[in-house]
């Protein structure tokens, strides 16, 4: 698919091609309940990830505010971006230009290589870590934070993790090893109903879009950029919920491979826009 800029259409050309985007971008918005400052960061991590990438304030709106974000909750979610030194802002005229900071780029690019990964883990050693569960009255930050770098909790004070993981110095029984069998009870609770839920709803939305796009007029950078914004957010929520485990992990309910498959066959179809195509528009 080419997204150059749209040629010049008479006025029913125009009112069909316009029909089918704000159709698509109606099917791929099912999940309504999102939170803008998250969309914001899934943008800047799909178009402008790179140190020195920038987005003029202008070009933020075109993308955005075709998914059905207000301007006043952009210009919230920007704020709070800032002060929480994601983004920095910085003057070109009349206009603002957005770019990740030092702390953004980062967090993109711990995030990246999973989101845009073709296949899950799958590694051949794994870290079990034991603590002792008398002391565990701080436990609840204790899971947050092995969590965050990519613990499973298999049972109160026991973790799981690829080899690999990050581990600071924590008080523990640490093991490494193979993974020989997955029992039904831990799948069931790495499978939670919403996690399940949240993965056929996307796989739903991705089927009748895929159904979609043969029939597609030639969309502009920014059109391509907002589609690519929702796909990509919808993907990273559910994506992100949970620890990357390989499938045998999970229930036969679970679509998250499927799901995979089609964001990136989709994503490729629809090509990633520059920004300088992006300013152009």
């Amino acid at each position: 698919m080419v997204f150059a800029l749209r040629p010049a259409y008479n006025g029913g050309m125009k009112d069909t091609a316009n029909k089918w985007f704000e159709t698509a971008i109606s099917v791929l918005t099912y999940n309504r309940n999102q939170r803008v400052w998250s969309v914001i960061v899934t943008l800047f991590g799909d178009l402008a990830g790179t140190a020195g990438d920038r987005i003029a304030g202008t070009t933020l709106s075109s993308i955005i505010e075709p998914t059905g974000i207000k301007p006043e909750a952009q210009r919230v979610a920007l704020f709070r971006l800032r002060n929480d030194g994601w983004l920095r802002s910085e003057k070109a005229g009349r206009s603002s230009l957005y770019s990740l900071t030092d702390h953004g780029l980062a967090e993109t690019a711990a995030a990246t290589p999973r989101i845009y990964a073709r296949a899950s883990a799958a590694p051949d050693q794994w870290r079990l870590l034991v603590q002792d569960t008398v002391k565990m009255a701080e436990r609840q930050s204790v899971e947050k934070e092995l969590t965050r770098s990519g613990h499973l909790v298999v049972a109160p004070g026991v973790f799981l993790a690829p080899s690999t993981a990050p581990l600071s110095d924590v008080d523990g029984l640490v093991m490494t090893g193979t993974v020989d069998t997955v029992p039904d009870w831990l799948r069931a609770r790495t499978s939670p109903p919403e996690l399940v839920q949240a993965y056929a709803d996307l796989e739903q939305a991705l089927d009748r879009f895929a159904g979609m796009l043969d029939a597609a007029p030639c969309l502009s950078p920014c059109e391509v950029a907002s589609l690519r914004t929702v796909i990509v957010h919808n993907w990273r929520k559910a994506l992100l919920s949970h620890p990357d485990l390989p499938d045998s992990f999970f229930s036969e309910h679970w679509r998250g491979t499927a799901c995979r498959d089609k964001v990136m066959g989709i994503l490729d179809r629809l090509g990633r826009p520059t920004l300088t195509e992006l300013d152009a528009r």
